[in-house]
């Protein structure tokens, strides 16, 4: 224990930024204003705001066509690539690899990145507070329930204090779930959805449901006793037979990809606008030696396009009722909760009317590196041009201000303010 504390203390405490600037600050807040909360599900203009709004951080899904000369005998996410009406689907690049999935969480529901934090720092354990500005308390704020479900122990990364502290409703986890199956030793993301959708059924209907679901089929290692899991998919040609981590994880897509069409299937047929966004926390820890092969040698000889061959994820926003259709897009996973308020057409706060305007400047924040507009993939910030670079020192005033200034946090631009304040 006093170990442990030890090592965090190093994290506690995070350097003012040195353009750290109140004024910058507020003239921040006053150029991007959060909506406030007067806001109904079809307005009278016509604007069709959804009743559900349901999202899915897959555990370790991940798209092997990304990497390349990656041959397999069978495409393992058919149905996700057949998506094109009322879908915008891409490519998130996250911070992390093969595990510390709660970093994805944190980056997905606050707009933060890691990448302004220290090295190895897990924010679930340090920088969440009661009340830590998120997707989660903006959705209660606009009069959704709240729903955590996570099929697995709920001792993992602190969820339980965690998602309290970000105001949810309803936190669930394993024990909290019945008829359930598994895959490997794991609830299967069928069964993960069959309880997802048990909990819309449940629900009073026109009450507003926002649902945060954190899956488990897909976890390492990819060594297991194949129970329960069909093998449909593996590497061919001259990687035919030479990593069967990766042919068993191939497999656990595939039946990703094919619950979440059983899902898309049912919410098809429901009459309440309802909206779903998946996305992956990571790509696999399989064998070390397919990442050098497929890579080009080790980590350490990566440049830094290569190097985010290795972060990228799949992404998929669809809707049962219009909205803007998109193929090819490509940002990061801090960037990707103010992209779905967007098409959501819920109200944004100003955090995310900024994080929706950077993105365009800066499309990949992350802690491996950044993309600029003209698609450079650097590792450091003083690689970027001018423009890119003042844009990140913004971001990072706002990150510091959200999580460390306790004295002078912004009014009204991590949140959205009740009608009353907006008056």
């Amino acid at each position: 224990l006093f170990l442990n504390f030890a090592v965090c203390m190093k994290y506690m405490k995070v350097d003012k930024p040195d353009t750290y600037s109140q004024q910058t600050l507020n003239s921040l807040g006053t150029e991007h204003t959060s909506d406030d909360l007067s806001v109904t599900v079809v307005d009278p203009d016509g604007t069709v705001r959804p009743v559900n709004v349901i999202v899915i951080m897959n555990e370790a899904f991940s798209d092997f066509s990304v990497l390349p000369e990656v041959e397999t005998n069978r495409d393992t996410m058919p149905f996700i690539r057949s998506l094109t009406e009322n879908t915008i689907k891409g490519y998130a690049y996250s911070s992390v690899f093969g595990g510390t999935t709660a970093n994805s969480e944190y980056e997905f529901l606050t707009g933060n990145t890691t990448a302004f934090l220290p090295e190895g720092t897990v924010p679930f354990h340090l920088y969440v507070a009661d009340g830590t500005p998120n997707l989660g308390a903006q959705m209660k704020a606009l009069g959704y329930d709240t729903v955590f479900l996570h099929p697995y122990l709920a001792s993992g990364w602190n969820r339980r204090a965690v998602y309290a502290d970000f105001g949810f409703d309803t936190v669930l986890f394993q024990d909290d779930l019945t008829d359930t199956s598994l895959i490997r030793e794991y609830i299967s993301d069928q069964s993960d959805y069959e309880s997802l959708i048990r909990l819309y059924e449940e629900k009073e209907k026109g009450q507003p449901l926002f649902l945060f679901n954190v899956t488990m089929q897909n976890h390492s290692g990819y060594d297991k006793p194949w129970h329960g899991l069909e093998r449909t998919a593996e590497l061919t040609g001259v990687l035919a037979g030479r990593f069967p981590t990766v042919d068993q994880y191939l497999s656990l897509i595939k039946q990703s990809d094919n619950a979440f069409q059983y899902l898309i299937d049912y919410f098809s047929q429901v009459e309440e606008p309802t909206m779903i966004l998946l996305f992956g926390d990571h790509q696999p820890q399989v064998a070390t030696s397919f990442y050098t092969k497929m890579l080009g040698g080790s980590e350490d000889t990566w440049d830094a396009a290569t190097a985010q061959k290795r972060q990228a994820v799949p992404f998929v926003i669809w809707a049962n009722y219009d909205i803007p259709e998109a193929e090819g897009v490509e940002l990061s996973l801090n960037y990707l909760s103010a992209l779905l308020a967007e098409t959501a057409n819920l109200p944004q706060t100003g955090y995310q009317q900024f994080l929706n305007e950077l993105r365009q400047t800066v499309p990949v924040v992350n802690a491996v590196g950044f993309r600029d507009t003209d698609g450079t993939w650097v590792r450091r910030r003083s690689q970027l041009s001018a423009g890119a670079q003042a844009a990140l020192k913004e971001y990072e005033m706002l990150q510091y201000n959200v999580i460390f200034d306790k004295t002078d946090a912004i009014a009204d631009f991590f949140t959205l303010p009740t009608q009353e304040e907006a008056g």
